[in-house]
């Protein structure tokens, strides 16, 4: 299957499961609206389920209008690993729960909140070389990418932590943590399909830490491929 098939194929996918979670996202905001005196925290908890339609719509629009790939990663794994990284937590809320108390309850919804805020901020500079699978579209080192290498993944992780908390028990936590390892495989997977592409990707990876960000002054601008 050619690399243009198999781009087209993935944005169909990808548009046609976020439009649907972000149709489910929409509802469930009308819910929160209808019921507020049954929801903790109202506004904030409304604010973090704004912000997640806002992700998911972004998602679904830079996926329409994305640039072709310049190279997808090869083999079975970086795809598997992509899919596994961005859905595995659909399984978290059938699981039993802890109960948790308010004060964790707040944080857990602060960190969601921030994470999609982050998140968002990321798929801005991201823009049309957004992609769920290890492909090289355009190299964006400006802007948050300016700080660390994946800043996307780690914002996620922000709302993915809190999330964690809001559905406590083992099985979650189990369940997170095979979350967190598919995303490392990703970030690694994308790395070296980057490096491959891109000339200077390497002399940006060793200036750019991958996730914890330098005191050091970032790097400005953006550099395309």
């Amino acid at each position: 299957m050619s690399d243009r098939l198999e781009d087209l194929i993935g944005k169909g996918f990808i548009i046609v499961v976020f439009f649907f979670f972000a149709v489910q996202q929409g509802a469930a905001i009308m819910v929160m609206i209808n019921h507020r005196e049954t929801t903790d925290y109202w506004g904030l908890a409304l604010t973090s389920r704004a912000l997640g339609l806002l992700f998911l719509c972004m998602v679904v629009y830079l996926t329409l209008i994305r640039l072709p790939p310049r190279r997808n990663a090869e083999g079975a794994e970086p795809r598997l690993s992509a899919l596994a990284g961005t859905f595995i937590l659909m399984i978290i809320p059938v699981l039993p729960a802890a109960s948790i108390g308010p004060g964790l309850l707040l944080f857990s919804t602060v960190l969601v909140t921030a994470g999609f805020a982050l998140s968002i901020y990321c798929l801005f500079w991201l823009g049309r070389s957004f992609s769920i699978m290890a492909t090289a579209r355009e190299l964006v080192t400006g802007g948050p990418y300016a700080i660390v290498r994946h800043p996307l993944y780690a914002a996620e992780a922000t709302s993915t932590v809190g999330f964690l908390i809001a559905n406590w028990s083992l099985a979650a936590f189990l369940v997170g943590a095979a979350h967190f390892a598919f995303q490392f495989r990703r970030m690694f997977n994308e790395e070296r399909v980057l490096r491959a592409t891109f000339s200077g990707y390497s002399d940006y990876a060793s200036r750019v830490p991958m996730l914890i960000p330098r005191l050091s002054r970032p790097i400005p601008g953006t550099e395309r491929g």
